[in-house]
């Protein structure tokens, strides 16, 4: 099969109806990425339309094939540090708001969730500001961040944990830090002490109930919400309320903020809200 693969009106309708309804994902707008992404895999398995990728996605009852598509549409490229000021915000002002003077014995406790976390440079970055500061034996030996992603794509990478050097050069000199070990090609490996504390797991965000024991101290869902509708949204907003802890924070994305009232949180600073206790 040559050239791609026409998406008509009524199979983006239903690509859009079948992947807002089980991940909240709002395509609405998304056209283009929808014929260029899917086109791969039709045309990789061999279907002769989306009409018939679609019915092979809702006969497949594994739901196999509906996961990689989502996969296939809602994978971010990201870097170490985006947004650095809020990963600096959380070591001069979050956690001494947490533990005052006492946040080394309060990282012994501490719990973070990184909902949306691509490949993984977000909780890398995190970690790497964390080691930096209170020095990597300060930390717990155990994760301290949990890192969820709907695409298993994405979470290899973060798992594989080697990046080009253009990707990590926001980081600064992580090699020399001993952060990571330099490889061949312009590629870095994130060092063991550093992949150790964090723990990757898939998760579907728009699951009723989230499967968490224990509430966090800090939330980072940034970039995710772009790809919702106004009521998803909020009902993560409600989810993610209900796992902080008292004075826990949250921080969106710069191009998502909720605004200066949001129902149970205290406006800090753009795209930084803190659970009211």
């Amino acid at each position: 099969m040559s050239g791609l693969v026409e998406l008509t009106d009524s199979d983006f309708a239903e690509v859009v109806r079948v992947i807002h309804s089980r991940f909240g994902i709002d395509l609405t707008k998304k056209r283009t990425l929808i014929r260029g992404r899917l086109n791969r895999t039709i045309q990789k398995l061999g279907y002769n339309d989306f009409g018939e990728y679609m019915e092979a996605v809702r006969a497949d009852e594994s739901g196999q094939q509906l996961l990689e598509m989502v996969d296939r549409l809602s994978t971010n490229h990201t870097y170490f540090f985006r947004e650095p000021d809020h990963i600096h915000f959380l070591t001069e002002t979050a956690f001494p708001s947490l533990w005052g003077r006492r946040v080394e014995a309060g990282l012994a406790e501490c719990r973070i969730w990184c909902a949306g976390c691509a490949t993984g440079e977000e909780p890398y970055s995190i970690l790497i500001k964390l080691a930096d500061e209170y020095g990597v034996g300060a930390l717990p030996a155990h994760p301290i961040v949990l890192a969820t992603d709907i695409s298993k794509t994405a979470l290899e990478t973060a798992r594989r944990a080697v990046y080009p050097d253009s990707r990590v050069a926001a980081a600064g000199n992580i090699v020399q830090r001993g952060y990571a070990t330099q490889r061949e090609g312009g590629e870095v490996s994130i060092s063991p002490a550093i992949r150790s504390r964090v723990l990757f797991k898939r998760l579907n965000l728009m699951r009723t109930s989230l499967p968490f024991k224990n509430r966090f101290h800090v939330v980072f869902c940034r970039n995710v919400m772009i790809y919702f509708d106004q009521p998803t949204r909020r009902l993560l907003i409600e989810r993610i309320q209900r796992h902080l802890v008292p004075g826990g924070y949250l921080f969106l994305g710069h191009s998502e903020s909720m605004g200066r009232s949001v129902e149970g949180f205290e406006y800090i600073r753009p795209a930084v809200y803190r659970k009211s206790s």
